[in-house]
Parts: structure tokens; C-alpha cells; sequence
């Protein structure tokens, strides 16, 4: 599949190496813009209601023809939102995101509320700070040996099923929010998660 890059605004601290990755799309969203330009990313387009780039960096898009794409500040959808639903055929994307670190709860919330209503949640990973966080229904991941991570319960998880960590779980119906979840740690250099049915966010 192919991928796109999300940068929002908000602090951005990932160390992800991006450039390992061949990017089919770049949205920068408003300001988030910045921080394609900070690790030499040139953006396919610009989108948001434009309130928090910096006059600087809107000449310089504007200059370089890049799409531009400008919203109303009073709308019903946030430009995350939106820049979600500019990218086309999402089911077939690996969609990645950077920013959105810091910044209001609520925008905080939004971002992970939004991402799992969509149907293509799945495809998504979030580059938080120095945290990976995917949102899943089976995962096989490979991490060095007694690295920590968290499974959220999004969904009730039936036939719950946790290998390769310092506490496992066979088949097991977890609760949505359930905090049973939480706090593992890798006893291997591979983790397989998976569940009959349910969405769960794992957290690395």
C-alpha cells in the first residue's frame, strides 16, 4: 500500500526517520506545516482554517505552489478532520501521522477519537513523541527485550490472545477500557497480539 504523511500542528518530538519511508501524499495541516519543512519534507498540500501558520511559512507555500487548500475558521470539522477526508481510498493507505503533541486535552482526545471512527483505523499510526501507537485488531511487532507497552481496549476484545510478553493472555473477552491491558512488557523480540473481534490500540 501506499503511504501519506499527516503533520499536524501542536509539538512534534518524533525521532522516526521518515525519510525510510516513500510517501505517496504530504498534508501539512496549518501550522503542522512547519514541521515537514524542519525535516526537509516538501508538503503535496496545505489544508486548515490557516489560524496558527505563521505569515513566513504561508508566503513560502504560497511560493513554491504547493496546494493550498483554506477553510473556514467557524466549520463542524476539525482540519484533521478534514485532511482525512482529502486523501483518497484510504482503506488502501498507510496513513502516518506526526504532531498534535501538548496542546489542549480536548485536541488530544479529538485525535484519537477521531481515528478510531473511521473504517481504515487500522491503517493508521501515530507518531507521538517517542511512542509508535497503532490501532489494531491483530499485531505481530517486532521490539528489543524488555520494551514496555500498553494495549488500550477500544472495543470489548473477545478471544483476547497476548504472546511474547511478561504477562500473557490466552483467548481471553476483555472489556472495552479495561486497564487489564496496560503496563506489559516484551519477553521476546516479537509480540503477537490478536482478537477474534474488537479494536484495541497498542501503544510502543
Amino acid at each position: 500500500m501506499n503511504n501519506v504523511l499527516i503533520s499536524l500542528s501542536g509539538n512534534c518530538s518524533t525521532g522516526y526517520n521518515l525519510k525510510d519511508l516513500e510517501f505517496d501524499e504530504i498534508i501539512g495541516v496549518d501550522n503542522g506545516t512547519a514541521h515537514l519543512f524542519d525535516r526537509s519534507l516538501i508538503p503535496s498540500k496545505v489544508l486548515g482554517d490557516l489560524d496558527s501558520i505563521t505569515p513566513i511559512l504561508l508566503k513560502k507555500v504560497e511560493n513554491m505552489n504547493i496546494d493550498l487548500i483554506q477553510y473556514q475558521t467557524n466549520k463542524d470539522k476539525t482540519d484533521f478532520e478534514l485532511s482525512l477526508e482529502s486523501i483518497k481510498k484510504p482503506n488502501e493507505k498507510n496513513i502516518f501521522i506526526i504532531g498534535g503533541e501538548e496542546g489542549e486535552i480536548d485536541h488530544l482526545f479529538s485525535i484519537f477519537s477521531l481515528i478510531i471512527n473511521y473504517e481504515f483505523a487500522t491503517n493508521v499510526t501515530w507518531l507521538y513523541k517517542d511512542k509508535t501507537i497503532v490501532f489494531k485488531n491483530n499485531a505481530s511487532i517486532f521490539l528489543n527485550e524488555g520494551t514496555k507497552f500498553s494495549i488500550v481496549p477500544i472495543t470489548n476484545l473477545k478471544s483476547f490472545t497476548v504472546s511474547g510478553a511478561k504477562w500473557s493472555l490466552d483467548k481471553e473477552n476483555i472489556k472495552a477500557g479495561s486497564s487489564k491491558t496496560l503496563r506489559n512488557e516484551s519477553s521476546d523480540s516479537q509480540i503477537m497480539i490478536s482478537c477474534s473481534e474488537g479494536l484495541f490500540s497498542l501503544i510502543y
